[in-house]
């Protein structure tokens, strides 16, 4: 059939094609009053990061994704499904009920959106609200479980760091209290240094070596002894004196002078006897207490050792801990709700306008479909 039989066949029955049009245009006028109405409730979402966390975790991406769990929650949705006892009142099942929601994010933001679409506008403003404020309540706790449990981490580690930092000072003191290593190394300074006095006339030869070597756990200035150089005579100096009177002795002529001299000479032998003597049990003193001393020594300085490897490693673990700390921060974010659910006051389906325009194109198209039945059925009686 061509257009200008269409044509002619639809200007004969153009009454009949009246009102196929006016009888579509009356359907979709009253599909909008039998259509159930559908209204929809949004709601937006913003995943809230500080200016400081976003500076210290700078280069790390925000994993939307994680939240947007938060609001397409089917356990939220059950316990509203519940809690509104939608089975009963509108006889929906829960899987129908799940595809009321629509959640979305916009591209490389923190927004989150929500979209409730259900027949009742009452209905419809309370399942956003509650959705709403249970996700919010959702991810409020999962962020404080997770800040708490890497806080709990975190203190773990540094009370672990701690104990051992106080054991390690606990077995240097108790150490010390039994062995006062600081205390004989200061002997051994001042014994080295009363040998050379003893013996030489000179303080000076041998410094505070050990003392210095173990006062880091003294916390105060080592001070060494008040003896001078002419505190008494020392055994160079006597042997020097007698070699001295002993090389007067040969040239002396008089009596009285001889006598003088042997006199002091005896005196001289006595004192270098007894400054032998002294230097013998000097050494011998410093022989017993260096043979106690170095072993000590070496243990104190492995204890020490110990003390600040501990001290240096709590230390770090703390600093450690505090960076974790603002890291569980910056990946823990807490969300909020940036536009308010409203109650719907039009429903977004049916719009007259639109079963209007449907109506109208139902009857056209009926009409069509008359038109050429008609021809067809002319053609088949002249054949």
């Amino acid at each position: 059939m061509d257009v200008v039989e269409f044509i002619k066949i639809l200007n004969e029955k153009r009454k009949i094609s009246v009102i196929l049009i006016v009888t579509g245009l009356i359907v979709g006028i009253l599909a909008y009053f039998v259509l159930p109405s559908i209204y929809e409730t949004r709601t937006t979402f913003m995943v809230l990061e500080s200016k400081l966390i976003r500076k210290t975790l700078e280069g790390k991406k925000l994993d939307i994704d994680t939240y947007l769990n938060f609001v397409d929650n089917h356990s939220l949705y059950r316990e509203i499904y519940d809690q509104l006892d939608i089975k009963r009142k509108y006889e929906m099942d829960f899987e129908k009920f799940e595809k009321s929601f629509e959640v979305t994010t916009v591209e490389d933001t923190a927004i989150i959106k929500l979209l409730v679409t259900f027949r009742d506008p009452e209905i419809s403003f309370q399942i956003a609200k509650m959705l709403g404020n249970s996700a919010l309540v959702l991810n409020k706790q999962v962020v404080d479980e997770e800040v708490h449990a890497g806080y709990r981490f975190s203190e773990m580690q540094v009370r672990a760091a701690s104990n051992q930092l106080e054991t390690a000072r606990k077995t240097l003191d108790d150490f010390l209290a039994k062995h006062p290593v600081p205390r004989m190394a200061m002997e051994v300074d001042f014994l080295r240094n009363r040998i050379a006095l003893e013996g030489t006339g000179e303080l000076a030869v041998f410094p505070p070596v050990e003392s210095a070597a173990v006062a880091s756990h003294l916390n105060s200035q080592i001070t060494q002894s008040g003896m001078t150089p002419k505190s008494f005579a020392s055994l160079a100096r006597i042997q020097a004196e007698i070699a001295e009177t002993e090389a007067k002795l040969a040239v002396i002529k008089a009596d009285n002078r001889k006598l003088d001299a042997n006199r002091r000479l005896k005196e001289l032998k006595v004192q270098l006897k007894q400054k032998q003597q002294t230097l013998v049990k000097l050494n011998f003193r410093l022989h017993k207490l260096e043979s106690k001393y170095y072993p000590l020594k070496s243990q104190y300085m492995a204890l020490e050792s110990e003390f600040t490897s501990a001290q240096k490693g709590y230390e770090k673990i703390y600093q450690t801990g505090l960076e974790s700390k603002i890291e569980i921060i910056g990946k823990t974010k807490e969300m909020t709700i940036i536009d308010q659910p409203v109650k719907p006051d039009q429903p977004v389906f049916p719009k007259l306008i639109y079963t209007i325009i449907a109506g109208i194109f139902l009857g056209v198209l009926t009409v069509f479909i008359f038109v050429v039945t008609v021809g067809f059925k002319r053609k088949l009686n002249y054949v």
